[in-house]
């Protein structure tokens, strides 16, 4: 947005400021919260400190102390965004997923070569996130820096890079229930979980999942192996009936599949639109049985498998998901669910091309998350704006 663009909102976001920042001790950070979310949804290339403050007539000193050092819990931002947010779009689920952010010092909490998007491997940190989505709109609800072994097990690098001296690796799975564990302690629980397939197919979260009592909707690869459901009890280690792989068993329910349009044509992206069939499963692998097995249970709790194919005659599907919501649940809901995944990727897009969120240069744990809740924030305000007639000209 223009400078002009931004005043005439002044009014709404001083209010928005006031209840996201209420928190804090200090009159001075109150305010220069507010002044970041300002530079952040201002016009401009580049969103680090230094060019903000230009733009904002103020000591670049002030701003860097504010969002690299200044000793605020980017989780009590976070917490009244999230509370905002559920009640502003009513998510109909809440979807996990990991974005990258390339670096170019090593020195930068949690940065190694790893996968980084479209530029495959690549020095970047990655950070786990939590996002409520609904028709309304979607928007992040908490975040958390994956720490790696190596620099877990590195005490100075540690130290330089702020990382608190408590905090021990990570996986990403393991992360993502300790933010959905965090987000219950504010009082909001998901309507039903979504996640990729590095979520899906690992079988200690679709169990962390069940054991808090929510719904999940996972993908997972075709070599994932499964038993049709026949209305007879399945043991957890029974043997009369080999188990077979996702893409087998997917095959023999393509006849039934039908065609669903779920993502509309907009002036960015073409329409989408797949075949899917949703059919019964067990999910048969060693260590979903082992588990099963061990806690009592003995059965293989009942799944339901979604397949899509691009078109109705493609000799394999191109993707597959599992969940436990109830056996009578629509196959137009599975379908949503499954396929929701592409309104955080517009998140992501706004929220790096007018928002900043990979722009920060800072190299410290704290300053990484303080930035990154800030633009949730924006984020967030940004999409009040645009569902209040107010707002039509805000990113």
């Amino acid at each position: 947005m223009d400078l002009q663009a931004v005043e005439a909102l002044n009014e709404d976001l001083t209010e928005f400021a006031a209840d996201i920042f209420t928190y804090l001790a200090y009159r001075g950070q109150r305010d220069y919260g507010q002044q970041y979310l300002r530079g952040l949804m201002l016009d401009g290339k580049r969103k680090s400190v230094e060019p903000m403050a230009g733009r904002l007539g103020l000591p670049r000193q002030n701003l860097g102390h504010f969002v690299a050092q200044s000793a605020w819990e980017y989780t009590e931002v976070m917490r009244r965004v999230a509370a905002r947010a559920v009640s502003v779009i009513d998510p109909a689920a809440w979807l996990i997923d990991d974005h990258p952010f390339v670096r170019y010092g090593h020195g930068t909490a949690g940065a190694i070569v790893q996968h980084c998007g479209e530029r495959e491997q690549h020095l970047c940190q990655v950070a786990v996130s939590v996002h409520a989505v609904s028709e309304t709109g979607s928007t992040p609800l908490h975040w958390r820096l994956f720490i790696p072994q190596v620099w877990a097990d590195d005490p100075e690098r540690r130290t330089k890079a702020g990382i608190p001296p408590p905090l021990a690796h990570r996986t990403k799975q393991q992360i993502a229930l300790e933010l959905l564990d965090e987000i219950a302690e504010w009082g909001l629980r998901p309507p039903v979980v979504i996640a990729d397939s590095d979520y899906g197919t690992n079988v200690a979260f679709r169990n962390g999942l069940t054991e808090r009592g929510i719904r999940w909707l996972v993908a997972v690869n075709a070599g994932t192996t499964v038993l049709p459901v026949t209305g007879a009890p399945i043991t957890a280690w029974a043997k009369r009936r080999p188990a077979i792989g996702v893409g087998e068993l997917a095959r023999t329910s393509q006849g039934r599949a039908r065609r669903f349009l779920y993502r509309a044509k907009t002036a960015d992206h073409p329409a989408r639109c797949g075949w899917f069939a949703a059919i019964p499963v067990h999910i048969a692998g060693i260590i979903e049985r082992g588990h099963i097995a061990t806690t009592g249970q003995r059965l293989l709790p009942e799944r339901t498998l979604l397949v899509q194919w691009r078109c109705k005659h493609d000799a394999e599907p191109f993707r597959a998901w599992i969940t436990d919501l109830p056996a009578d649940t629509p196959l137009s809901a599975l379908v949503q669910h499954a396929t929701s995944r592409w309104c955080i990727e517009t998140d992501y897009r706004e929220m790096e091309q007018a928002l900043g969120l990979g722009d920060y240069e800072g190299r410290t744990y704290a300053g990484f998350h303080h930035h990154v809740a800030l633009v949730s924030a924006a984020h967030l305000f940004c999409l009040e704006q645009r569902l209040n007639p107010k707002g039509a000209d805000t990113v």
